[in-house]
């Protein structure tokens, strides 16, 4: 009873929310901005005009792995900090503030997003059900705001390039898609999604964009020479250790807090500390079993959304395409799981339809509280060992796709049906 009243009136849930944002605002100001740092670091060291990719305090791991242009977005905030050694600043309190507070403003902006995007029976239907994501997901969100991290903006660029390929402003959305991967480059996945939804024109703005957003923006402000150097250093630090090796021991990352398919089957063969690590197989063996794995979650995940035909199922692609950045990279870290509001709201939306099957209704809804407990799970560390939080995301990914995949089997007769009556 006290749920259902704190979801229906506007002020109660009103209430928490600014509770929550203006508590938050004074944890996340005491804490210091320590992802926060990792960003402004990356700025001095532009500014300087050396590579953001070296980390002085590990040079075989950079800290900065965000393209070059992530600089130029985030320099803004840069405002009275000033560097006196690597990752320490002093005078940071207006940088972590203004930075919180945009990235308040992006989370805002992301539910109106979502208001519009994700098909629901109502419009009432629809805010209860993202009154109800929100609250879900708030112990990440909370963690996200907290360490001054930056998915939530890459979140909102993503969300609004959606939002403009569904209105058909292509050049525009591939604009926000790209700024959005500057930020978070796992993100690229969705380039498939735009495809798949029968776009392959979108291919043209999104090259186009891509020049704009890393090469002639950052050329100007940089200098091209510059530029080139950046991008090459981003590729040669932080991608090609991973999309172009032939062996686990060039991206092995086994932290408790990374819960991709990466890490937790690298915690299954694998244990030690960084570069001190002992195998149970050969690391080629383990990157053949993770390139297999992720090979597999891309072809299913494509085959779920692919010729879709049901519009009330939309927002279920938006969510396997927001999973595959989480479970697919070298790692992911827990604040990442913040999106997890916009994948409970979608699975919402799509349950409050009448004409979903009952036993549908059941599983995902089953798949969705294991998600839930699962991410409540990180609060215990010998469970995040066990990978728990990557296990219940990918169980929820298997029946969203299980989901989709039988919809499509369901549809395509009559649609055949259909055809032929026609002829």
């Amino acid at each position: 009873m006290l749920a259902k009243k704190i979801i229906d009136s506007n002020i109660i849930f009103g209430a928490i929310i600014i509770i929550f944002i203006f508590s938050l605002f004074a944890i996340t100001t005491h804490r210091g901005g320590k992802d926060l740092k990792v960003g402004l670091f990356g700025i001095e060291q532009v500014l300087q005009k050396k590579s953001p990719y070296d980390n002085p305090t590990d040079r075989d791991r950079p800290l900065f792995r965000y393209a070059p242009g992530f600089t130029i977005l985030q320099y803004p905030f840069l405002l009275e900090s000033k560097m006196i050694s690597p990752f320490k600043f002093k005078d940071i309190t207006a940088s972590i503030q203004a930075w919180y507070w945009v990235e308040i403003l992006a989370l805002l902006f992301s539910a109106m997003i979502l208001l519009k995007i994700v098909p629901a029976p109502s419009r009432e239907t629809s805010v209860r059900n993202l009154k109800i994501a929100f609250l879900l997901a708030l112990p990440l969100i909370g963690y996200e705001l907290a360490n001054c991290q930056n998915k939530l903006i890459a979140l909102f660029f993503m969300l609004l390039a959606i939002y403009l390929f569904e209105k058909d402003r292509h050049f525009l959305s591939a604009v926000s898609f790209a700024v959005a991967i500057t930020i978070y480059i796992p993100l690229v996945f969705f380039i498939v999604y735009f495809i798949l939804r029968k776009k392959w024109w979108y291919i043209v703005h999104f090259a186009a964009a891509l020049i704009l957003v890393f090469i002639i923006l950052p050329s100007l402000i940089f200098g091209f020479e510059f530029n080139n150097y950046l991008l090459k250093e981003w590729f040669m630090r932080t991608l090609k250790p991973f999309f172009l090796t032939i062996s686990y021991e060039s991206y092995i990352d086994l932290r408790a807090s990374s819960q991709s398919l990466p890490s937790a089957v690298g915690r299954l063969l694998g244990f030690g500390r960084t570069w001190q690590f002992y195998y149970l197989i050969p690391p080629l063996f383990i990157h053949i079993i993770i390139r297999i794995c992720s090979t597999l979650i891309l072809l299913f995940s494509f085959l779920a959304i692919w010729n879709q035909r049901k519009e009330i199922s939309r927002g279920l692609g938006y969510a396997i395409f927001l999973i595959l950045p989480l479970v697919l990279p070298q790692y992911c870290l827990y604040y990442t799981w913040s999106w997890l509001f916009v994948i409970y709201f979608a699975v919402f939306n799509y349950i409050s339809y009448p004409e979903v099957p009952a036993d549908k209704k059941r599983f995902l809804l089953i798949a969705t509280t294991i998600l839930l407990l699962s991410s409540y799970s990180i609060a215990i560390r010998p469970l995040n060992r066990l990978s728990v939080l990557f296990l219940g995301t990918m169980w929820f990914w298997g029946v969203i796709v299980a989901n989709l995949i039988s919809e499509r089997i369901e549809v395509t007769p009559v649609h055949k049906k259909r055809q032929n009556s026609l002829r």
